[in-house]
């Protein structure tokens, strides 16, 4: 709907709070990750050999957000003939297990039964399934669970699992992990030649001009949606800039911010969102994490600083972090 004709001010505040909620902007990034999705599904049709995706980024970056929204356009179908799922979905759970993951598609399948049996009759039960309910594509979100979170080895056990799925079912694949994943699909040659398609999703940066301007259309956008009558300013320079320091360009922190910031202004019958309103989202919703920033959208400007951006770990960081007792490997595997 256009913004310009709903009359915000006579609609109740849980309403304009449930379409704040609903918003999701499909900035180019984002836009490449679901492009690359509907190629692996489509391509997959005219070929022989399924194309499969692996798709890393830290947490809050999107993966999964994506992920639900590219499922939007391929529900569940009941009919006389039976059911047909065109795109099937699923979080790996940690510990990740033959027998965890096969049941977790199984529930996803609406299988009354997804618990039971073997691994061995789980798996083929899951086969049959697919190819009678016509899935075109696995998504498989939380890959980077296929690392035991003690031990840090990879369960090769489950990795070789999933590549006997993809043999026998010759349904495309997307697995969605942080990018340590990787690492995965590197010590198992046969899955690593399956996911030969790779794409990074990163946070957002303000080292560059055109990442400053690629994080401003961002707020723009989500601006754009919100149910106010009055404008915001999120875009501007300045509160960009605050808003950068308050969530170093991770997207979801963005929303979670401005979606707290909502509905303290909605409460407290304001018809756009302030500073004020964005320091108290931001002590609710975050906290205040570094001391030398305090809350980013009370301190100063000139006190104001870039926080160090979040570069992607390789595996090797990470099994090197534990070697040294920094911190536990479930501590860096939990996020």
């Amino acid at each position: 709907m256009n913004k310009e004709v709903i009359d915000y001010s006579t609609m109740p505040v849980e309403r304009r709070m449930e379409l704040a909620e609903k918003i999701y902007v499909l900035y180019p990034h984002l836009q490449e990750v679901l492009s690359k999705i509907r190629d692996c599904h489509q391509k997959s049709k005219r070929s022989l050999e399924p194309k499969c995706l692996f798709i890393s980024g830290m947490s809050g970056c999107g993966k999964t957000s994506t992920a639900r929204y590219y499922l939007r356009d391929f529900p569940h179908v009941e009919n006389e003939e039976g059911r047909t799922v065109p795109v099937l979905f699923s979080s790996i759970l940690a510990p990740a297990t033959v027998k965890s993951v096969a049941t977790g598609l199984l529930e996803s399948m609406r299988d009354p039964c997804a618990d039971m049996g073997t691994t061995v009759s789980q798996t083929l039960r899951l086969i049959r399934l697919i190819k009678a309910c016509k899935v075109e594509l696995i998504i498989l979100d939380e890959f980077q669970h296929l690392i035991d979170r003690d031990s840090s080895k990879i369960l090769q056990n489950v990795a070789n699992w999933l590549k006997t799925l993809i043999n026998e079912t010759k349904v495309p694949m997307v697995l969605c992990g942080m990018p340590w994943s990787e690492a995965i699909l590197r010590n198992n040659s046969q899955l690593k030649r399956r996911f030969q398609a790779r794409l990074d999703l990163n946070t957002f940066s303000w080292m560059s001009a055109e990442g400053q301007k690629d994080f401003r259309r961002l707020l723009k956008a989500v601006e754009d949606r919100l149910p106010f009558i009055e404008p915001s300013n999120l875009a501007d320079y300045h509160t960009a800039f605050r808003f950068f320091c308050a969530s170093r360009g991770v997207i979801s922190m963005v929303m979670r911010i401005i979606i707290a910031a909502t509905e303290i202004a909605l409460k407290r019958n304001q018809e756009k969102i302030t500073l004020d309103c964005l320091a108290r989202a931001y002590e609710e919703e975050i906290g205040i994490t570094d001391r030398r920033l305090g809350n980013p959208f009370e301190t100063s400007e000139e006190k104001l600083y870039i926080p160090q951006e979040e570069a992607p770990e390789t595996w090797h960081e990470v099994k090197g972090r534990r070697a040294q007792n920094k911190y536990k490997i479930s501590e860096i595997l939990a996020a």
